[in-house]
């Protein structure tokens, strides 16, 4: 096996490619057995690629014989390191980070800040990103075998308009890059509308036009997304504007988008089929429910691929009571603009396979120390991860903590817990975000409050943590200050190093909670949106660096 990769004459992810989905899963099961010796190739093949570069000759890549001098020779890298270089390769530079010119910057902002990073991407980074995808692909049809084949699916992806750099390379985002390789020039499955849709800018056109063609569909099979809240507000967004999308659906119309730019509205036109059957059908679930939801307009609705892991996982317990009964619940897959990193394997688990075939990975243990190879994990340990991958990156620490949940083989699972700076630390305690997360969730709904949004501010002149909470509308009139003494009460019993500093050292005064108004979670994700123009992948932090405004609070 390990033989055949050494042999083949092309890279591990160029030659995976060239298989049969079946074979894929066959030859990704046994590597798994073999964890040490694939990555070990994997490291040199990476190497081997980019030793003529200016940064494969500025440590040395071609005497690199070990990972043990590999992690000798580089450092651990970060973001600040890498972009210069990726500068230099926007305006068009060759041979810095890798051979040749990026194929497309990946744009991104995560949850540290607003400016945007410009990951780049290479020809072989793109086959490793879409290896892990068809990996993903065999896993879920192995829960719903032939789903591709039974309908449509519903994309949330991102979709930049075209743009480019002073150096002539092309700007996109991570999932609308994701979607592109999948479409690939022949499509391999219908979509519940027109791709163009995506690349609209205005957020009511989008979502007006997304929501119309979609519905006017019976066989939504599949809907898959990064962050499930974006999916909950498409379905109210559809619901408040029902009225005028039945009618478009009657007449063959969009007339409810309001302006539709020419161009666009000819993109359109093929798509836009009078359809009174399915208009009355709409008509009769509203007069007879009060409104229309998944539940009733996609009864073939099989799966949906969300994240399921960390507090953006939370929000999947919003969308369940929308849906049909019978859809199930599939990780989207842990991953970032720097790549895709594991294979979920099963319904209803956030943890997945670690993608040993196409990049090359190092671990922190979350107390510090030597970083651990793959072969050199725990079952149930925390690690930061470090990825070296086929576009440029080497060490480059994700600033993510993983969490190792079971093995697959010999290959670890993993399932994302936190950003390691995104973390509670006014007296030195670092207590994962979280996890006061998680409590806080927990102690609210034994209460009977449902929250919508969380986030947590450390203040410093008061030495104690303020945790901001929407609630849902008919329990929002809860005590804030019973509820913030439960929460204290349970992280104290819950974290051993909480506890330490809060109640032993006396170093944090306790934790208060500050109840905010309701449609506070719809304006943070609006103004995120409106600062990176991206609304599939929002991600909200636990941990916030300001005060939100007071008009919010109650």
């Amino acid at each position: 096996m390990i033989e055949q990769l050494q042999n083949s004459g092309k890279n591990i992810p160029e030659t995976l490619d060239q298989i049969s989905p079946a074979e894929l899963f066959q030859f990704s099961q046994e590597c798994y057995q073999f964890p040490e010796l694939t990555q070990t190739l994997m490291l040199k093949q990476i190497l081997d690629w980019s030793k003529d570069t200016e940064f494969g000759q500025k440590y040395g890549f071609s005497e690199i014989k070990t990972a043990e001098d590999f992690q000798h020779l580089v450092p651990v890298a970060e973001w600040a390191d890498v972009e210069p270089y990726s500068d230099r390769m926007a305006d068009g530079e060759e041979a810095i980070l890798f051979p040749g010119k990026p194929t497309v910057l990946i744009a991104t902002t995560g949850t540290t800040g607003y400016k945007s990073k410009l990951i780049p991407e290479t020809t072989q980074g793109a086959i490793a990103r879409n290896l892990v995808m068809k990996l993903r692909i065999i896993a879920t049809n192995r829960i719903s075998p032939g789903i591709l084949n039974r309908g449509c699916i519903f994309p949330l992806s991102n979709i930049l308009p075209v743009q480019r750099t002073s150096g002539g390379i092309s700007i996109s985002y991570a999932s609308g890059f994701t979607l592109s390789q999948s479409l690939g020039g022949q499509q391999p499955f219908k979509m519940a509308f027109p791709y163009e849709i995506l690349a609209v800018r205005n957020t009511f056109l989008r979502d007006y036009l997304l929501m119309r063609f979609a519905i006017q569909r019976t066989d939504v099979v599949l809907i898959a997304g990064n962050n499930v809240g974006r999916m909950t507000e498409l379905i109210r967004f559809a619901n408040v504007h029902s009225e005028s999308i039945i009618q478009d659906i009657e007449n063959g119309t969009v007339a409810g988008a309001g302006k539709i730019d020419q161009v666009l509205l000819e993109k359109l036109e093929h798509a836009l089929v009078a359809d009174p059957i399915r208009a009355a059908g709409l008509r009769q679930i509203k007069e007879s429910k009060g409104g229309i939801l998944p539940c009733d307009y996609w009864p073939s609705l099989e799966l949906m691929l969300f994240w399921l892991s960390s507090s953006v996982g939370q929000y999947i317990n919003d969308v369940k009571p929308l849906m049909p009964n019978t859809t199930k619940y599939f990780d989207m897959g842990y991953g970032a603009s720097e790549g895709k990193f594991n294979i979920p394997f099963e319904p209803n688990n956030s943890a997945g396979t670690l993608s040993i075939l196409t990049a090359f990975y190092e671990f922190i243990p979350e107390a510090g120390g030597t970083p651990l190879l793959v072969h050199q994990l725990e079952d149930q340990k925390c690690y930061e991860l470090v990825i070296t991958t086929w576009a440029g990156l080497y060490r480059y620490n994700m600033k993510d903590v993983v969490k190792v949940q079971g093995f697959t083989g010999n290959t670890p699972n993993i399932v994302f817990q936190y950003k390691s700076n995104d973390v509670l630390n006014l007296a030195n305690e670092k207590v994962p975000a979280s996890q006061v997360n998680d409590v806080i969730w927990k102690m609210a709904v034994q209460n009977g409050i449902e929250p919508v949004q969380v986030q947590i501010y450390a203040d410093m002149e008061e030495r104690r943590y303020i945790c901001y909470l929407e609630s849902k509308a008919h329990c929002s009139d809860f005590d804030a200050i019973e509820l913030a003494e439960k929460i204290q009460h349970e992280l104290t019993v819950s974290s051993i190093i909480y506890n330490r500093y809060c109640v032993e050292q006396k170093l944090l005064k306790p934790l208060t909670v500050t109840k905010m108004k309701n449609g506070w979670q719809d304006s943070l994700y609006a103004e995120k949106i409106k600062q990176t123009g991206s609304s599939s992948q929002v991600k909200l932090p636990v941990m916030i660096k300001d005060k939100p405004s007071t008009n919010w609070i109650l």
